[in-house]
This record gives structure tokens, sequence and C-alpha cells, in this order.
């Protein structure tokens, strides 16, 4: 398994963010919990969320404290591992209330961390 460096863990984080709010675009809760694909895309991207949160470096996240890191990633695990078991009324609340200053916080770590994109040089 190859090491993705942390400028390519935000970006997927971002990418993720994305996702999420332009599957939800429009949606109310009541919608969102009737339409199955959406919620399961919606679910999805948390995971992917937390899934690229858990390897950032533990100094960049000392670093970036403004971030939840232990949120993100806890919020990943459950969602995986009680797939029957999730309350759509705490995702939708992530999603409506956590994600906006997530993707804040994201783009400008970003910008300051990495103004010239990938230090590595990685696609």
């Amino acid at each position: 398994m190859s090491r993705r460096s942390a400028y390519l863990l935000l970006t997927d984080m971002l990418e993720a963010v994305s996702a999420i709010e332009e599957y939800i675009a429009g949606y109310t809760f009541d919608a969102f919990v009737r339409n199955r694909m959406v919620c399961d895309a919606v679910v999805r991207n948390v995971q992917v969320l937390g899934e690229a949160a858990n390897p950032v470096p533990e100094d960049f996240r000392d670093q970036h404290q403004d971030i939840e890191w232990t949120r993100v990633i806890r919020t990943r695990h459950i969602l995986v591992h009680d797939y029957f078991g999730i309350d759509y009324t705490i995702v939708w609340r992530i999603i409506t209330v956590h994600l906006q200053p997530l993707r804040d916080t994201l783009q400008r770590i970003i910008q300051t961390e990495f103004p010239d994109g990938d230090p590595m040089g990685s696609l």
C-alpha cells in the first residue's frame, strides 16, 4: 500500500465534502431519508472522510486541531461497523451542521500549507 501525502488526503476529504454537498443540495431531511440512493451516497462519502483522515500524520493533526480528527474517524468506524443501525437523524445533523465548517477549514489548510499543490508531486 502506497503512502499518500497529507495534501492528497486532505483533498480526498474535501472532495468527499463536495460530493455530499452536491448530493443533498435542495433536500430536506424528509426528502433525504426517502431517497435511498442519496442516503447511500452520503454515507459512503462520510466514510471516505474518515478513511482519508485516519492516515493523516499525527504531527500534522496536532498542528491543525481545528479539525476534530478523532470525531471524523470515529464517525466512519460507526457507519462501517453498524451499517444496518444507521441513525439518519445524526447523519443529517453532521452533514448540515458540521460539513461547511469542515470544508472551510480544509480549504484554508490546503491553501496555507500547500500553496503550490502537492509537495510530493503525486497525482
